[in-house]
């Protein structure tokens, strides 16, 4: 019996399913023949574009898994400075200000501009500051628990195009939490270690649960959105954005230079 006359032949397909769907694996039998698939009503889901590009760009590590985290790293020192300026902007404070403990006497000193929800967004803000920085610490310690050299923060620090009102302050905070979610699913695979690889979704989770709370404040759709030279892992019959974007850690390097001051 030969996969053309599987597909095609009611009876031989049905003989295929049914011994397939007796060893486990009849939801990936029927993902071997999209017309059946079709036919039956179900979706189709389709892996495509699986990212295979592991090369980091500058990033230090004693292996794959380590300059995975090392990216990692990197992404979540420049988001977490960000956030800090951002925070303060918006706040009325000197951008080069720690960020305290408690951000909760914080408050809007700022023109909101374009914002759908003003105050949710700066409320966001005093929430993910410590977030960012607390997944910026992990990923810190859990470097040298493998016996590696973290990355440290840029000598010359990180810059923003922010303007002078909260709009832009979340504009910018949107850029990099976009690039932030592509970045880790982009990038999942090459970290290899089981406890390590649920961290890190521990942590795109969260990156992608920011981006749509700060798509939203900007009364925008809370996504998954396409954006330029994003790649799909899914591609599902029912159309685009049903599935999350990723870029190769070359792409999303690129987007992060222009931070670097």
């Amino acid at each position: 019996m030969d996969f053309h006359e599987i597909v095609n032949n009611p009876v031989n397909r049905r003989t295929f399913l049914t011994r397939m769907a007796a060893a486990g694996l009849g939801v990936a039998a029927m993902g071997l023949m999209p017309e059946a698939a079709h036919a039956s009503g179900r979706p189709v889901l389709t892996l495509v574009n699986v990212p295979e590009n592991s090369h980091f760009p500058g990033i230090p590590g004693k292996n794959l898994r380590n300059k995975t985290l090392n990216y990692a790293l990197t992404l979540e020192i420049l988001e977490a400075d960000i956030y800090r300026q951002g925070l303060n902007l918006a706040a009325g404070k000197p951008l080069d200000t720690p960020l305290p403990d408690d951000v909760s006497g914080y408050a809007l000193s700022i023109p909101a501009g374009q914002v759908a929800h003003p105050a949710l967004g700066f409320q966001l803000l005093q929430q993910f500051a410590p977030v960012e920085a607390a997944h910026r610490d992990y990923l810190h310690a859990a470097i040298q628990s493998l016996g590696d050299t973290p990355v440290s923060p840029n000598p010359g620090g990180y810059k923003a195009p922010f303007g002078g009102d909260l709009a832009s302050v979340l504009a910018v905070i949107r850029t990099l939490e976009e690039t932030g979610v592509r970045a880790y699913l982009g990038a999942a695979q090459f970290i290899g270690d089981k406890t390590l690889t649920q961290a890190g979704a521990s942590i795109y989770s969260t990156e992608a649960r920011h981006s749509a709370a700060i798509n939203y404040a900007l009364g925008l759709e809370a996504g998954p959105a396409k954006q330029r030279l994003d790649s799909q892992a899914v591609i599902h019959q029912n159309g685009d954005n049903n599935f999350e974007y990723w870029l190769t850690p070359e792409q999303v390097i690129a987007k992060a230079k222009p931070f670097f001051a």
